[in-house]
């Protein structure tokens, strides 16, 4: 990752010199490269329909493996399990037509209220930033964290709802505060459901290290060096202006020792110019094991059948990986499927939609379908905890992760959005105790996502409807 230096750096660092170093140093697009800071990365991993409610509400972590939470088990110091927890306080927040659908999907992500165009849950849609861009938003607001080449990645594998042709407000996650001029989904971020296109997306940062190892085209990398090789000269000619400088207000003077600074400075650039330029000629100088693997075809634009799914999900947890490993990116929306789920497993005998499963009561299916999902997110914690962040830590450590879902349903007409069985990942950099089943007692997923957001560094008594939040939960 590169580290712009902004105003505030240099002025600090270099005094009254860093208001002429400012414009030299956004010129050269200067880095440095720092190692993982206090800013944890955010995950919300959306399942779709939600588990089996009755069959998912553990007492103890040592309860697990009697439940479709039983491929999380082995990482259970790593998990807050909620019991008790609604979405919308228990009840849908519309002023037109009440429907759980959309209430579940959309309070999911933004704890707030959401709007219909119809009377249908498929034309839900919303106004407000979900927890996934807020996140983003605010990180962006970080010196530290500017530079990251993805503010947010929103992809996804079967994100689709039982009826995509009658409406889109079953499909998204992820939103953009409404803008004037915005149609009804205008401000809905498609998550991307091609894996190839995020691999490239993603190789395109990475190579700039990798450049021997890569696929990416020669021409590229050609222009990266030559960018380089700008930046370089650039350097030259400061570093002999500053010791010219110095040599014409004499060596031991007040204004000299201040260009010692300025000089530290931009030698500490030269060297960073120095290592990408070697990365690029020697194939890579980053310390990490630079991608090999073949450009991933996975595609789960308009699929529904979790054997197909399965191999795209995979590559979409591999690429994640990836963005996490290179600090690409610090938040992630990763949609397994939409609400009203579609999706079906033929080879384990599902062969009904998963909310045709939930209106009839198939609890064996659905639970059959919850441990598919939960076996997904496991993978997902696993691939984290394999990623060292130094000082002992882990990508997971460093991480808070949510998977979220909607409404549950054990009837043919019934909706509920009550006794959600919310799960909470990672440590979040240390902000968060794991490891433990907390009793939610009717609140709000608001206070969840607000203890995630506090995790993150943001100070705010609320997330989404204040009305819905008590405060952080943990």
């Amino acid at each position: 990752m590169s580290k712009r230096f902004d105003r505030r750096d240099l002025i600090k660092r270099f005094g009254a010199l860093g208001f002429l170093l400012l414009p030299v140093a956004k010129a050269m697009g200067a880095a440095a490269t720092p190692s993982f800071v206090g800013a944890p990365r955010f995950v919300m991993f959306f399942i779709g329909g939600s588990l089996h409610s009755p069959s998912t509400r553990p007492t103890s972590l040592a309860d697990l493996d009697s439940t479709p939470l039983a491929p999380l088990s082995a990482r259970g110091q790593d998990l807050i399990v909620f019991k008790g927890m609604r979405i919308h306080g228990g009840s849908p927040k519309c002023d037109t037509y009440q429907e759980e659908h959309g209430a579940g999907l959309i309070g999911c992500v933004t704890g707030h209220e959401y709007k219909y165009s119809k009377n249908d849950s498929y034309y839900a849609y919303t106004d407000p930033e979900p927890i996934d861009v807020s996140t983003a938003n605010a990180y962006a607001a970080r010196a530290e964290l500017a530079a990251l080449p993805i503010a947010s990645l929103h992809i996804g594998a079967g994100a689709h709802s039982d009826a995509d042709n009658v409406g889109l407000g079953q499909r998204y996650i992820s939103f953009r505060n409404r803008q004037p001029g915005d149609a009804q989904y205008g401000n809905a971020i498609e998550p991307i459901q091609n894996a190839g296109q995020v691999y490239d997306q993603l190789m395109q940062r990475v190579s700039l290290a990798c450049q021997k190892d890569s696929n990416q085209p020669r021409t590229d990398q050609e222009r990266v060096r030559a960018a380089l090789l700008h930046q370089r000269s650039l350097l030259d000619f400061h570093l002999q202006e500053i010791a010219d400088a110095k040599r014409e207000l004499g060596m031991d003077s007040e204004h000299a020792h201040k260009l010692d600074g300025l000089l530290d400075g931009w030698r500490e650039l030269e060297k960073t110019n120095a290592a990408e330029r070697a990365a690029l000629d020697g194939g890579g100088s980053s310390g990490k094991a630079c991608p090999t693997g073949a450009r991933p075809t996975g595609n789960g634009q308009n699929e529904h059948d979790l054997d197909e799914l399965s191999p795209v999900h995979d590559q979409m947890i591999s690429l994640i990986e990836l963005a996490f490993a290179w600090d690409l990116t610090r938040v992630v929306a990763f949609t397994l499927s939409g609400a009203s789920s579609g999706q079906r497993w033929p080879s384990q005998g599902v062969t009904r939609a998963h909310h045709t499963l939930e209106h009839s009561n198939d609890v064996a299916g659905q639970n059959i379908m919850g441990r598919y999902y939960t076996g997904k997110f496991a993978k997902l914690l696993d691939a984290l905890a394999g990623i060292d962040d130094g000082d002992g830590k882990s990508a997971l450590y460093n991480s808070s992760l949510v998977m979220g879902m909607e409404c549950w349903s054990d009837s043919s007409s019934g909706h509920y959005l009550t006794d959600i069985p919310f799960v909470l990942a990672g440590q979040g950099a240390g902000a968060i105790q794991t490891g433990r089943v907390v009793d939610a007692k009717g609140r709000s997923n608001n206070d969840m996502l607000l203890s995630v957001q506090r995790a993150c560094g943001m100070n705010t008594d609320t997330f989404g409807l204040p009305s819905l939040c008590r405060g952080a939960i943990v």
